[in-house]
């Protein structure tokens, strides 16, 4: 969830010594497929299902928590906390207290 919150940071094919010649190419190592890999698999569809419940909370949709999975439950915790986190990482230094 980390790194799928932060995908720019992780590889800009222009900067990357590995990357093929053609513009816009990845390496054959680039963590950006990697991480579509793990969205497609079944951790990431979780995190997929999940997004889309919190997206329908925010639309007022109806949602009771007997309709929630706990896996899914968990996954829009760990996601809320994510946000938190990312949110506090673009604060300038002197608005978080350093």
């Amino acid at each position: 969830m980390h790194w799928a919150l932060r995908r720019d940071e992780l590889c800009d094919p222009g900067l990357c010594p590995d990357a093929p010649e053609e513009d816009g190419h990845r390496c054959d190592h680039c963590p950006l497929d990697r991480l579509d890999a793990a969205q497609c698999a079944e951790k990431g569809l979780l995190i997929r299902r999940a997004l889309d419940l919190m997206n329908a909370l925010k639309l007022a949709v109806q949602i009771g928590l007997d309709e929630i999975r706990g896996d899914e439950f968990c996954a829009m915790l760990i996601i809320a906390e994510e946000r938190d986190l990312l949110e506090r990482e673009k604060l300038p230094n002197s608005r978080r207290g350093f």
